[in-house]
């Protein structure tokens, strides 16, 4: 795997705390409170760590594989899915399980949790189920047209947004619906919400991001990626969407009236595929991985860059630093307050890096 670096300015200070060697490939790995985490592999196994001291164990499985791992807000309970059709629920305190969820479908592969940390939802075929933080069943959607490829709570939590065959479609808290439907020829295949909702973006299989303008209930196609859209994620600030889709990731400034009409700005520094994006919470610094085999880390500008160079393609910005790994990235997380970065990767490596 390739860890060299190209025209790195070097303004971050990257220092690798600590490294704990997992079962199998990482799936999904978040951060708990302060510098503990969570994480769920591709055997099916789910994991607690301390990772400033790499002092981790397996707490519970998913027989046939891991798929999804979602972290409550506040942190008391974490959330695992798997190829067994089960969702499960652990105290992130002792890892003892709190509960089992038969969802009835041969597997679930995404878990959202409302914003108040009350209610969860979760991907069971081609429906939608919302449980209580308890285990205890709220609801389940009617069927769309196809599996549900990802699902994202509104920042309010008023209702849930699903990604499958014919676009994007809304369901309530309780999971009714699908009540209204943005429709896209071809699959959608991600979301993720704008922190201030003014947009809800889609990443779809024919190679394009959708904009959604939820107040207007309008859209906005943007055309021209070399791939499907791997991965998308929001500022926090609501400024930037970075996608992920080929060699590189592109960025959409949203401030003002929209990336209409914008000349979108190109992150380089990877040599395949950009398989992973996660904004530093807080801060301006943008972590992407590749299967490449590392992790490269962006500081944005203050100011949106000039909308295109002299030889006519469109603007970019070099990786201020990057992070050589094992194997293909397949997992990213910050700490709540972006001071440090989780990776894991195919190979079961999980790595934390302080980043300042």
């Amino acid at each position: 795997m390739s860890g060299v670096k190209r025209r790195l300015r070097g303004s971050l200070s990257v220092q690798k705390v600590a490294s704990l060697r997992l079962d199998e490939s990482v799936v999904a790995v978040q951060f708990l409170q302060g510098s503990r985490l969570a994480a769920v592999t591709a055997s099916g196994g789910v994991w607690l760590a301390e990772g400033s001291t790499a002092d981790g164990r397996r707490i519970g499985e998913h027989s046939g594989g891991g798929l999804a791992l979602a972290v409550q807000p506040g942190g008391s309970l974490v959330a695992s899915g798997g190829q067994d059709g089960r969702l499960r629920l652990w105290h992130t305190a002792d890892g003892s399980l709190a509960t089992t969820v038969e969802t009835g479908a041969d597997w679930v592969e995404r878990i959202a949790w409302r914003p108040d940390g009350s209610r969860l939802a979760a991907t069971v075929g081609r429906r939608v189920g919302v449980w209580t933080a308890a285990g205890e069943p709220v609801g389940t959607s009617d069927e769309h047209a196809s599996t549900v490829a990802d699902i994202a709570w509104q920042p309010d939590g008023t209702r849930i947004a699903t990604a499958a065959y014919g676009g994007v479609a809304y369901l309530t808290a309780t999971a009714q619906g699908p009540t209204d439907h943005v429709v896209l020829k071809g699959s959608s295949l991600v979301l993720s919400w704008q922190p201030q909702a003014k947009y809800l973006a889609c990443g779809n299989q024919d190679a394009t991001v959708l904009f959604v303008l939820v107040e207007q209930n309008d859209t906005l196609q943007m055309w021209g990626f070399p791939a499907k859209v791997r991965a998308m994620a929001w500022s926090d600030d609501g400024r930037w969407l970075a996608t992920a889709a080929g060699s590189g990731a592109i960025l959409w400034d949203a401030s003002g009236a929209g990336p209409k009409g914008r000349t979108p700005t190109v992150l380089d520094g990877h040599f395949g595929f950009v398989t992973a994006v996660a904004w530093q919470p807080q801060g301006r610094v943008l972590a992407s991985g590749g299967a490449d085999g590392q992790v490269c880390l962006f500081t944005l500008p203050l100011r949106r860059p000039r909308a295109s160079r002299s030889d006519g393609s469109p603007p970019s910005i070099e990786a201020e630093d990057s992070i050589p790994l094992e194997g293909e990235v397949t997992a990213l997380a910050w700490t709540s307050g972006g001071g440090m970065l989780a990776v894991g990767d195919r190979t079961g490596l999980l790595s934390i890096y302080r980043v300042a």
